[in-house]
């Protein structure tokens, strides 16, 4: 099972111990993982590397775009620079405007995941791109979804819905 994130990257309100612990124990329930994708963004795309790399679930990082790194700043930068190195790197293209890069960034992991993690706190995207747009995709194309509500601290799982276009 191949597991990708997506998840606010600063949202007030957002407990990120608690998003730890709450991916930890996901990640540890569901065993037979074989790898993990994350865009390596703030917040909770670095803290689901993190935490993969520590159950020493093999983690990829997708790049929306080579130089990536210039998005982050500080403590950021510093845990992105850490991560890095400890990932497969899958860079994609990138062309065009950033939200649109971000974009092909979570459709890919959506893509190429059997499961879905979602740190979400339920609303839509504050911007293109955003985690309400890459949730929005994997469920038009019924990928499964493990909902963490950073806001709530609420864990739901969607059922696996097979899209009508089929």
């Amino acid at each position: 099972m191949i597991v990708g994130i997506t998840g606010h990257q600063r949202r007030r309100g957002i407990d990120r111990e608690w998003v730890a612990v709450t991916v930890r124990t996901q990640l540890e329930a569901l065993g037979g993982i074989e790898g993990a994708l994350s865009s390596l963004a703030a917040g909770a795309d670095q803290i689901f590397a993190a935490v993969a790399l520590d159950l020493n679930i093999p983690a990829t990082a997708v790049l929306p775009m080579s130089g990536y790194a210039r998005f982050l700043r500080g403590r950021d930068l510093a845990r992105y620079q850490d991560l890095l190195p400890r990932c497969k790197q899958v860079v994609l293209e990138g062309g065009g405007r950033p939200n649109d890069a971000f974009l092909a960034a979570g459709k890919y992991i959506v893509d190429h995941c059997d499961l879905l993690f979602a740190v979400w706190d339920g609303l839509p995207a504050g911007a293109m791109g955003g985690t309400g747009d890459v949730v929005a995709y994997a469920r038009q194309i019924g990928r499964r979804v493990v909902h963490l509500n950073p806001v709530d601290r609420a864990v739901t799982t969607s059922a696996v819905v097979v899209p009508t276009d089929c």
